[in-house]
């Protein structure tokens, strides 16, 4: 039987990492990001323009490449939920979750019966391996991870009792909305923001839930790190290439602004 090992390392209180997808559409940088020994792929679909087509070859690319393929929905539906699992991912990412109620949904959603509704069918959820209806279910089941993001007030107020929902695998920051929402956009420094943070990692260690952030900062870790958080959602596939292509331009500058002796 298959297994996640991000959600292996994560029962382990063990740290992961891994970029979002937003603008690849290539199996060579799936292959290239596995390569770094980055443990996750967040493939975006809230923000991002993404078609089935292609989720479906980039997330059976990254199983073949042994990096974990992880769907965000636009929205808490079962529609896209079951969708982005039948491409094979082995978890999706619910955004802008605010109560019990609504991680119900998404685990229900994500689970075969009897933990959850989840519909049978098609073979690219068993990565076109042969399974036999009990095994993939359970194989299913066991390999699914559901991970909802924490991006406002009114769920930092209601933590507790979102991390108290069985099936649930990682509560993830959305740090860019939980900072509009508290009033000091985009200053993550900021003490009512690592306030919330506190709150947050707090409220899940008592249900023994992980904890995500985002950020395209890779320095800012070491302080998230040190919070308690371990699910480290480490830039994008367009900061990555923006970064890289930064460094180069300087060295170049450099090179060309001397004067010839």
């Amino acid at each position: 039987m298959r297994a996640n090992r991000v959600k292996a390392a994560l029962a382990e209180g063990k740290a992961v990492s891994g970029p979002i997808m937003e603008e690849v559409r290539t199996v060579g940088i799936v292959k290239y990001l596995a390569m770094a020994g980055h443990d996750f792929l967040w493939f975006d679909t809230e923000h991002n323009f993404l078609e089935w087509d292609t989720l479906l070859t980039l997330v059976q690319t990254s199983i073949m490449s042994d990096i974990v393929p992880l769907i965000r929905v636009t929205d808490l539906s079962y529609p896209l939920v079951a969708r982005a699992l039948d491409t094979g991912a082995y978890g999706v990412i619910i955004p802008r979750v605010e109560t019990r109620e609504e991680v119900e949904r998404a685990v229900s959603y994500a689970k075969y019966p009897p933990l959850g509704r989840r519909g049978a069918g098609g073979q690219a959820r068993n990565a076109y391996m042969a399974r036999d209806a009990r095994t993939a279910v359970e194989e299913g089941n066991a390999l699914s991870m559901v991970i909802v993001q924490v991006e406002s007030t009114g769920a930092v107020d209601q933590i507790e009792e979102i991390a108290s929902v069985p099936g649930l695998d990682v509560v993830c920051v959305g740090p860019q909305d939980l900072s509009i929402s508290l009033g000091v956009h985009g200053e993550f420094d900021h003490p009512i923001f690592l306030e919330m943070i506190e709150r947050i990692v707090a409220g899940c260690a008592k249900h023994k839930i992980p904890v995500g952030m985002v950020s395209r900062d890779v320095n800012s870790f070491k302080r998230w790190y040190e919070m308690g958080i371990r699910f480290l959602v480490c830039g994008s596939d367009g900061s990555l290439l923006l970064q890289a292509a930064r460094q180069d331009v300087a060295v170049l500058r450099s090179i060309t602004a001397r004067t010839p002796g």
